[in-house]
């Protein structure tokens, strides 16, 4: 495996790496913005309804927890620093894309950028398997050209995705969309447990 192949896979998984991480700091924008907005119209909904008894009180003290749940959420949102990691990250595949230029000079001088090489890396968090695997298939998929049928590269890759990088990849994906929504459904599963438990 040459130098100038390691360059470009690390590039291409640190592409993938910022898309994740602003793709998930759009996501948690998103559900901030819901909740809040579940937690406000759930107060005017029970402030408009006249409710006695036990189940008022539940529903008033379920959605007092949830609003402080909101706001603790926001703060560990904020913490997470998603914009910020993600320019950093593409700060690192902007220079990694001039090392990789350098890498494929004739007779580069392979010691000294390998040193820089791990500086530039060290700047920044490293990518996630997942944005590996995702990178690998992305580029086995799109890549022209047919299959060599003895060694099963694409021609231009050193390297192709096997059944496990596709099966980690469709289990992280289906475990991330179920998350999602999950955590999308949450505010009206609350709501229809707390009129459950009214009815009652």
């Amino acid at each position: 495996m040459a130098f100038s192949d390691s360059v470009w896979w690390t590039r291409k998984a640190r592409i993938q790496t910022e898309k994740r991480l602003l793709s998930n700091a759009f996501q948690s924008q998103v559900l901030l913005l819901w909740y809040s907005f579940s937690s406000a119209a759930s107060a005017v909904y029970y402030l408009k309804i006249d409710q006695a008894g036990a189940t008022a009180e539940i529903s008033g003290i379920a959605w007092v927890v949830f609003s402080v749940l909101v706001l603790c959420i926001s703060g560990f949102i904020n913490g997470l620093s998603f914009k910020e990691r993600a320019g950093l990250i593409k700060e690192c595949y902007e220079t990694l894309n001039g090392f990789y230029q350098k890498s494929r000079d004739q007779d580069p001088d392979v010691s000294k950028l390998a040193a820089e090489y791990d500086q530039v890396l060290g700047v920044c968090e490293n990518h996630s398997d997942r944005d590996y695997y995702l990178a690998l298939c992305i580029e086995h998929v799109t890549k022209p050209g047919k299959v060599d049928k003895e060694t099963g590269l694409k021609n231009g890759l050193d390297r192709c995705p096997t059944w496990y990088h596709w099966l980690a990849l469709t289990y992280w994906s289906f475990r991330h969309m179920l998350m999602l929504m999950f955590l999308y459904a949450l505010p009206p599963l609350i709501f229809i447990a707390l009129e459950h438990i009214s009815d009652c």
